[in-house]
Order: structure tokens, then C-alpha cells, then sequence
């Protein structure tokens, strides 16, 4: 008879050891409890939620380490945004696109590089005490509370270009300016244009252009090129004429060039006329009512009229003493600017009010064109 190695009792007391062993090991290696998760990853519950001062209390002591760690990055990320900021000139165009609280009147313009035509950036402008710096476009703006004063434009190197006696309040609020530097030194002088007139000068009778044909603008004068065309640039914010003119043709003169209320340039198509003889006087032609002013210790008197032009239709006469204009007295005005006020664009009436026998009396003349 064979002997077991194990009997019935040593098998019972080895599971019930088992037992009591696995039992000890699933204590010991029980997982600890799940870490709380940020309140961004917690799953969501048909319960309420947690109140609100829950997720913000105090970080615990091990999570204060990653706080530290990211406090050199803010920092380097803050150096970086304010070292940015500086380098970029817009900035500053941005910060003046909306007028200050008392300024009422601004400058603006484009910087240009006389001798390439690019836009120059670091150019210095100035007026009344107030400066800006040209960005990387070329551009700038200054707002300003108005006056008189002298209005200059710099760059190193260059020859300054400057406007003495630039009124800025007499413009529409905001003048814009392109101005042309000669950075190099050898381009020329370079030029401000602020207010402009552009044309074509043809003759009347065949369209042929009139290269040569002068052009002349309160102080500036100009010159058509090959196909008629000229230009002219200049400073002006007032009520001007222009006058065109070539040899063998009536002169052309154009008022009403408003420089203070209309957008600039102006661009004219400007036909000429052939003088009827090649000798005498020369004529000029312009759009008005065919009444000639002289200024007398009375003021501003009609001393005499064209035959059939309209002035001479609506009833004026000689020793009529003009007293308003449109609605302006013109006691405020000079010779020059009473004469601007009475031409202008043709076939628009102009009302005058003048003084005669005591009598104060108005006309309204439609202006035409009228030959002198």
C-alpha cells in the first residue's frame, strides 16, 4: 500500500493559510484614494455642482514649485512684447488717430525720398512745439490746436525744407502733406506739396496740346510739357486764380480756386483761343460778370462794365459802391479777394448789394465768360 504525500487535513489547513494570505495582501496593496482632478477635468454629475469658492482655495504646498517655474517665463515674455512694442513705429501713428480732447486741427502726410520715391522713414516734423517722427511707411500725424508758425520737415543729412507762415487753422481741419527730401544731398532741394493744381492746355479751335503754354499761380509758375499737361504745387489754403497762357492765344484766367474748402488737387481742362489779331494789345478771358473794381476812399466801386455781359444785363452801373458780396460785407476783404468772391465757376449766380444815391440796391449775375 502506497503512501500519500499528502493527506485530506494538510490540503484543508494550505486553503485556509491561502485565504488568509490573500486577504492580508489585497489590505496591504489597497490603491490609495484617486487624487482630487482639476475642477476644468472633473466629470460631470447629475448632482450641483461645487461652490465656486471650492475651486479657488488656497494651491497646495507641492503644487507651489510649477508656480515658481513659470514665474522667469512671464517675465521674459513680458521683456519681449515691451521690446517689441518699441520697435515698431506704427505705434505711435496709432495711438494720434483719434484727436485729443482740445485739438482741433491736424497734420498728416507721406514722407517720400526725393531721389528714389520711396517712403522715408525717420524724418522729423515739426510746428508750435509739437513733433513726430516718420514711421516705417513714411507716414505721420500730429494733432494740433491750430495757430501760425512755422511748419518744418528734417532728416539727417538733408537740406531742411520749411513753410515760414503755415496757418493751420485755416484749412479744413486736417492738411495732409507729401513731401519730397533729398536724403542723399545730390537729388535737389526737394519740395512740400500741400495743396495742388493739374491740367491739360489745349487749343480750342484744333485740340492739339500747347506744349510751352505758361502756367501761373499766385507766386508759382509752371510750364506744359510735350501733351499739355502740367503741374503745380505749393502752400496756399486761400481763394486763388489761375492764369494760362501762350503765345498767339487769348490768356485764360480760372478763379475760384478754393483751396480752403474743397478736397485738392484740382485737375483743369483748359482750352485757349486764338487772338483775332496777330497784332495789339493781348486779351485775357475769365469767368466772371464783366465789371471792372477800383478802390476808392468810399470803398470798393464798379468803374465801368463790359457791353452785354451780365453785370451790365442785371442793372449795375459805374460809381455803384459794392457793399456785399454773397452775403459778406466786404469792408474785411482787400481789392484782391473782393474780385476772387464776385468770379468763380461759370454759369452760377453771384448776388451783389451796392450803395447808390443812398440807396442801397441788389442784383443777381449769372457769370459767363467774358473777354477783356
Amino acid at each position: 500500500m502506497k503512501k500519500r504525500l499528502f493527506n485530506s487535513n494538510f490540503l484543508l489547513i494550505l486553503v485556509v493559510l491561502a485565504f488568509f494570505a490573500g486577504g492580508f495582501c489585497f489590505v496591504i496593496y489597497e490603491p490609495a484614494e484617486e487624487p482630487v482632478k482639476p475642477v476644468s477635468e472633473a466629470p460631470q454629475t447629475d448632482s450641483a455642482p461645487e461652490p465656486v469658492r471650492n475651486s479657488v482655495s488656497p494651491p497646495r504646498s507641492k503644487a507651489e514649485p510649477s508656480q515658481k517655474l513659470k514665474k522667469p517665463q512671464t517675465g521674459k515674455s513680458k521683456s519681449k512684447t515691451s521690446s517689441e512694442t518699441k520697435s515698431q513705429p506704427v505705434q505711435p501713428q496709432e495711438t494720434t488717430a483719434a484727436p485729443p480732447g482740445s485739438a482741433d486741427f491736424g497734420i498728416e502726410g507721406v514722407i517720400y525720398a526725393l531721389s528714389s520715391g520711396l517712403p522715408l522713414p525717420g524724418c522729423e516734423i515739426n510746428f508750435s512745439g509739437q513733433s513726430a517722427i516718420s514711421d516705417v511707411n513714411g507716414e505721420f500725424h500730429l494733432w494740433l490746436d491750430g495757430g501760425l508758425g512755422a511748419l518744418s520737415f528734417s532728416y539727417a543729412g538733408a537740406k531742411k525744407l520749411q513753410i515760414s507762415n503755415f496757418d493751420i487753422s485755416a484749412g479744413n481741419g486736417i492738411a495732409h502733406f507729401d513731401v519730397y527730401i533729398d536724403e542723399t544731398g545730390k537729388a535737389g532741394p526737394g519740395r512740400i506739396e500741400i495743396n495742388g493744381v493739374s491740367g491739360r492746355v489745349y487749343s480750342r479751335a484744333s485740340g492739339a496740346p500747347l506744349a510751352g503754354a505758361r502756367i501761373s499761380l499766385n507766386n508759382r509758375r509752371g510750364v506744359a510739357d510735350r501733351a499739355g499737361f502740367f503741374e503745380l504745387w505749393g502752400n496756399d489754403t486761400a481763394l486763388l486764380t489761375m492764369t494760362v497762357s501762350a503765345s498767339g492765344y487769348v490768356s485764360e484766367m480760372i478763379s475760384g480756386i478754393d483751396f480752403e474748402n474743397q478736397t485738392n488737387p484740382f485737375f483743369y481742362e483748359v482750352s485757349l483761343q486764338r487772338e483775332l489779331s496777330g497784332k495789339g494789345r493781348r486779351h485775357i478771358a475769365l469767368v466772371g460778370i464783366g465789371a471792372r473794381l477800383v478802390q476808392s476812399e468810399e470803398g470798393y466801386e464798379v468803374a465801368d462794365l463790359i457791353a452785354g455781359s451780365p453785370a451790365d444785363n442785371a442793372g449795375l452801373s459805374p460809381g455803384d459802391r459794392l457793399v456785399v458780396v454773397d452775403s459778406l460785407a466786404v469792408d474785411d476783404f482787400n481789392l484782391r479777394e473782393v474780385v476772387e468772391l464776385i468770379r468763380g465757376q461759370e454759369n452760377l449766380p453771384v448776388t451783389l448789394m451796392v450803395e447808390r444815391d443812398g440807396d442801397f440796391l441788389e442784383f443777381t449775375c449769372v457769370r459767363k465768360r467774358v473777354v477783356y
